[in-house]
């Protein structure tokens, strides 16, 4: 009897690696979690101690059906108990998932106000780069892309209460505006004023291309170049996969309810190449010989600029796409632009001082 009981015990472990080889190209396997999976590491002396625990991760990654499990659990947790499993996302109402990653709560909340010192010195930086850039014959405008819990704060769950009327979205705009001379595109009262169209995913942090063409159009404006509205492009929405956040919890098919958009008629005749020099996504540039704005364009960007790329790219000849986290100053002394523009997310933006630093030389005085 207990032979038996441990030869069963066995084949249940067993079994799926056993079955996997068969059913695998039938099943989905991509790699949906938004982070690089363990890879199995060459043992050395280096590693001996830690070697075991190496070794479990890669397994941990890598079992056979993991996907289909993650995902089957994630549905017990959504149908059964009404939750998610994953910490960094909050479920909201109606179907909307939010971000608990970062400052994204304590943005939402009003907990982390800023100081009026420490209002004075992002002010100080940011209106240096302005003058940096000047000197140098270039413009220079900031978007401040609002996080999502901002704009659709009416499907959050009761219990995330506000501490405060003002966030430091309110903050840094406000400050920006009467501290500097920098054009502020900041397109957070457009979205709640006009409620008619969704601007973000339901599952995901980001807004969609209908959000980030109003940034854009707000940001052509500043720069003195012919905006459009809405009422000129034709916006149609359709079903799409699932959002970062989705992913991040393993959300089953049958529990997602998105829609992504599209934005048609804005300059769709002019043609534009692309070009990913580095081949990892951090440095885009685009060319279009048609596009009516003649000036180039360097974008100091992250993650909400991607859906803005598409169509921006139509209304400048040439743009250069910097992620913030592969950017070079060098990359500028190469490509001269006319133009330069920082995109920040509210989430991201304790880091404003130190990208202001990134785009300007140390050696730079403004007082001289």
């Amino acid at each position: 009897m207990k032979k038996w009981m441990i030869g069963v015990f066995w084949g249940i472990l067993l079994l799926p690696n056993l079955v996997w080889p068969a059913v695998s190209p039938f099943m989905e396997t991509e790699n949906t979690e938004n982070r690089t999976m363990a890879e199995l590491p060459p043992l050395t002396r280096e590693n001996f101690t830690e070697y075991p625990a190496l070794v479990e991760d890669y397994i941990n990654d890598h079992a056979a059906f993991r996907s289909q499990l993650l995902s089957l659990n994630a549905g017990i947790n959504l149908g059964v108990f009404h939750s998610v499993d994953n910490p960094e996302v909050i479920l909201g109402k109606d179907g909307w998932y939010f971000y608990n990653g970062g400052s994204s709560v304590a943005d939402y909340r009003g907990q982390n106000l800023y100081s009026e010192e420490e209002l004075e010195e992002i002010a100080q930086a940011v209106e240096r780069a302005r003058l940096y850039f000047e000197s140098q014959g270039i413009e220079f405008a900031v978007i401040l892309a609002p996080n999502k819990e901002e704009v659709y704060s009416e499907y959050m769950p009761d219990w995330y209460t506000r501490l405060s009327e003002i966030t430091r979205y309110d903050q840094m705009e406000g400050c920006l505006r009467e501290k500097t001379e920098v054009p502020v595109i900041a397109p957070l009262s457009y979205f709640l004023e006009n409620r008619e169209r969704l601007w973000y995913f339901k599952t995901d942090t980001h807004w969609n291309e209908a959000g980030g063409f109003v940034a854009g159009q707000m940001l052509v404006d500043a720069l003195g170049g012919q905006a459009v509205s809405l009422d000129q492009v034709v916006i149609p929405y359709d079903y799409r996969g699932p959002g970062d956040l989705a992913l991040l919890f393993h959300m089953p098919e049958c529990f997602l309810e998105d829609y992504f958009c599209t934005v048609n008629g804005y300059y769709d005749q002019v043609k534009v190449e692309t070009v990913d020099p580095v081949g990892d996504g951090m440095v885009i540039r685009t060319s279009a010989p048609e596009a009516p704005d003649e000036r180039r364009v360097a974008f100091y960007r992250d993650s909400f600029a991607t859906v803005m790329m598409d169509k921006i790219s139509r209304y400048f000849k040439k743009m250069d796409f910097y992620h913030w986290q592969g950017f070079d100053p060098v990359y500028l002394e190469e490509n001269p632009p006319d133009v330069v523009v920082y995109e920040v997310v509210e989430r991201e933006f304790e880091r404003v001082i130190e990208d202001m630093n990134k785009l300007v030389p140390q050696s730079f005085d403004p007082a001289q």
